[in-house]
């Protein structure tokens, strides 16, 4: 088997992308909207509950249960999505902005910060968490908390090469792709 060679990806992040990132951290990986789920299911039972009671006022305890039981998720998710908005554009990403460079290699890969001056980050292939490929970018965790995102298209080589160096530095217990990726293939 020939030596694989380092791969190289400059990252240029636009709005869509990290946006895009930010609810697949949120809610599916981390699983955030379990909470807030389960907050609105006891309100609206408790809901369900005063208003089948028949006691007076039922139907306005009623009322301002299922107000507060969905309300609040409601508002808990739209405030989240608008933080991503917001910090889309602290970042300035628009169209799209240099962020960082990958450097993968087969025994660690390295991350170089464009937007601050400092050392690069190394991180050994065994100390990296987990990596997914997901329609249009590969998100990489270094930690369980810090995530670089890859996308299409900006490495030294063809997209599929990029995943295929990371399953095999990584192990594919530790990758997964998702369904709309899979079809790309």
């Amino acid at each position: 088997m020939a030596a694989r060679r380092d791969i190289v990806i400059p990252v240029r992040l636009d709005e869509k992308t990290f946006r895009r990132f930010a609810r697949f951290d949120m809610l599916r990986l981390r699983k955030r909207w379990v909470r807030p789920a389960v907050f609105a299911l006891i309100l609206v039972a408790f809901a369900l509950v005063a208003l089948f009671s028949r006691r007076p006022q039922s139907g306005m305890i009623a009322a301002v249960l299922l107000a507060v039981g969905l309300g609040l998720p409601i508002v808990y998710i739209g405030m989240f999505l608008s933080q991503v908005n917001l910090q889309a554009q602290k970042w300035q990403l628009g169209k799209g902005k240099s962020v960082y460079t990958v450097t993968l290699r087969p025994q660690d890969f390295t991350v170089v910060n464009q937007q601050k001056t400092g050392e690069a980050v190394t991180i050994p292939w065994k100390e990296a968490s987990q990596a997914f490929r997901m329609r249009g970018c590969i998100y990489l965790y270094g930690s369980p908390a810090r995530a670089y995102l890859l996308p299409d298209g900006q490495a030294s080589c063809p997209d599929a090469e990029v995943w295929d160096a990371i399953v095999q530095s990584l192990g594919a217990d530790k990758c997964r792709m998702g369904l709309l990726a899979r079809f790309r293939k």
